[in-house]
């Protein structure tokens, strides 16, 4: 008998993760679990993106969801030039970040590949988030600190019934021409909503010398921040 080479879904309940959370970690997914519009805050290194991307992929196989949407905006401290392709093949080299975290939090790349051709996962830009609703769905925005406030309206507004938002982003990574113009400093106006969870992570997942690098670069360029 033939055997088939498709990559099945795991059984609802069944996933072992390749990672487990830190406690600081836990109590962040905890509040993620029971609000809309969740942004998680912290520097470089402290964990954000891999733990939202551990809450939908949990979320996803345990059938609470139907789809995770993933985007970022496309701004960079540096100059790459004009990036051939479509505008999904331009918006994945964006996303290779997250396509890393996904697979260090679950290490089964076939099922992860077959997700996203079938659109389970999806990777959207920013461009084609206007007029679509998300339903059912957990949204992540990766680096969202680079994102403009009236950008941060028009991500906000996409969230549609039965779904989660977690926006992940660091004040010291704001990467906009005029710093001012970031959505992260909207946050405040927000977070004493219910349905607004603001998370500051602190722990440190990298290198034991990172904190301490980072520190001292903040306060010496702290009036840039």
């Amino acid at each position: 008998m033939a055997t088939s080479n498709r990559v099945k879904t795991p059984p609802k309940n069944s996933i072992k993760f390749s990672i487990t959370l830190s406690e600081e970690q836990k109590h962040a997914k905890a509040k993620i679990l029971v609000t809309p519009f969740n942004f998680i805050l912290g520097k470089a290194g402290s964990g954000k993106t891999l733990l939202a991307v551990q809450v939908a992929l949990d979320k996803y196989f345990k059938r609470e969801i139907d789809k995770i949407i993933i985007t970022r905006p496309t701004v960079s401290t540096e100059d790459n030039g004009f990036l051939p392709g479509s505008l999904e093949e331009k918006m994945s080299e964006w996303l290779v970040p997250i396509r890393s975290n996904m697979r260090k939090v679950y290490n089964k790349p076939e099922l992860l590949e077959k997700m996203e051709k079938e659109e389970n996962i999806e990777l959207v830009s920013l461009a084609h988030f206007r007029g679509r609703t998300f339903d059912n769905s957990i949204c992540i925005v990766d680096e969202f600190q680079n994102l403009t406030k009236q950008q941060l309206q028009m991500v906000l507004s996409r969230l549609g019934k039965g779904s989660t938002m977690i926006l992940c982003g660091d004040r010291n990574q704001i990467d906009l021409k005029f710093r001012n113009d970031s959505a992260i400093h909207d946050v405040p106006k927000i977070k004493e909503s219910k349905y607004v969870n603001e998370t500051i992570l602190t722990d440190n997942h990298r290198h034991e010398s990172l904190e301490e690098i980072l520190n001292l670069l903040n306060e010496k360029y702290w009036y840039l921040l």
